[in-house]
């Protein structure tokens, strides 16, 4: 009897390292090194800049950013910020037209995303990242600028504008906002035993790895609307630079650094600052319901909110010939 179950325990054991064995091979991927990825994503208005913002206690931290900067300098300047899980590249169709209609546009990966660098004490926030930004406009002289993003990077946008614009001599003429996060999103990481289990080590270096293609490519599918099509190089891009080494790890390991934006749109408010606001109908990540809380915190206008059928969370990728009538208009207004 008891050899029977040592027989049927080892059988269960082996079994299950098999299943451990099969799923590495199944969802294990590693890190590409940033040589690598240059060979690709490094483009020819591609630039690297080291800068240094302050921590809130007053820390010097210094990062490697990649942006990239098309058009003429003295031409008038946008910056455009990516989301979560994105980078620089989702605006480059808009860039080429905003271009050729006399813009100089500036994109930035933001920490942790792309082909930028992370925070050395792995903590992130859209303070920092708005601290990035105008760090970045600092060391490039530019003093005047229209800002949009999209989901995360709208959050930094608005949370950037309520802070800087004003600020020794610093002015925001407009502020563009994308499917974007709302204060209330805006920080905090998930609270659950198992997150907090998977984000420390030895496990965040195991489980951050388990980012296979396929499964990138559905959580993309379900980003865009039913109107868009995802192309494959698309999902590549994504999927490479997510791989950056220490990208996925971070996403794990990052904490959060408390601050309080719950004033950031009252503060906007006050600053009467034109704002247009682009969402994608089909959004699944942050709703289009959302648009009411913008409307209503930033006493908005119907003509200020342009809403896209059929498109999802990404609008000017997913049809930038579509969105970007739009944003031309909003600027030659302003």
């Amino acid at each position: 009897m008891i050899r029977k179950l040592l027989k049927i325990f080892k059988i269960f054991v082996l079994s299950l390292m098999a299943l451990v064995v099969i799923a590495f091979f199944v969802f294990y991927r590693f890190d590409l090194e940033l040589t690598d990825l240059e060979e690709t994503y490094f483009t020819e208005s591609s630039q690297y800049k080291t800068l240094t913002i302050s921590s809130l206690e007053n820390q010097d931290l210094d990062i490697m950013i990649h942006y990239q900067e098309v058009g003429q300098a003295g031409d008038p300047v946008i910056v455009l910020l990516h989301g979560a899980f994105a980078s620089s590249h989702t605006f480059l169709p808009w860039a080429e037209k905003l271009k050729d209609s006399g813009y100089r546009i500036i994109m930035i990966d933001l920490p942790y995303h792309g082909l930028s660098e992370g925070f050395s004490d792995h903590v992130t926030s859209i303070r920092r990242s708005a601290s990035v930004v105008k760090a970045l406009l600092d060391s490039l002289s530019i003093d005047q600028v229209v800002i949009g993003g999209n989901s995360m990077g709208g959050g930094v946008s608005w949370y950037f504008t309520s802070v800087y614009h004003g600020f020794d001599g610093f002015e925001v003429k407009g502020l563009v906002l994308i499917d974007a996060v709302f204060p209330s999103m805006s920080g905090g990481r998930p609270s659950s035993s198992l997150f907090d289990l998977v984000s420390n080590e030895p496990y965040a270096s195991v489980f951050s790895q388990m980012t296979p293609r396929f499964l990138l490519g559905a959580i993309l599918k379900g980003v865009y609307g039913s109107a868009s099509v995802l192309e494959s190089e698309t999902v590549d891009r994504y999927y490479d630079l997510l791989r950056r080494a220490g990208n996925r790890k971070a996403i794990l390991i990052n904490t959060q650094e408390s601050i309080d934006t719950s004033s950031a749109l009252s503060n906007l408010l006050s600053m009467d600052i034109p704002v247009l606001v682009m969402w994608g109908s089909e959004d699944s990540w942050i709703p289009v319901s959302t648009v009411e809380l913008f409307k209503t915190a930033l006493q908005l206008s119907d003509e200020d909110i342009v809403i896209y059928s059929g498109l999802g969370h990404v609008p000017m990728e997913e049809n930038p010939e579509l969105t970007f009538p739009d944003l031309l208009s909003f600027l030659n207004g302003l």
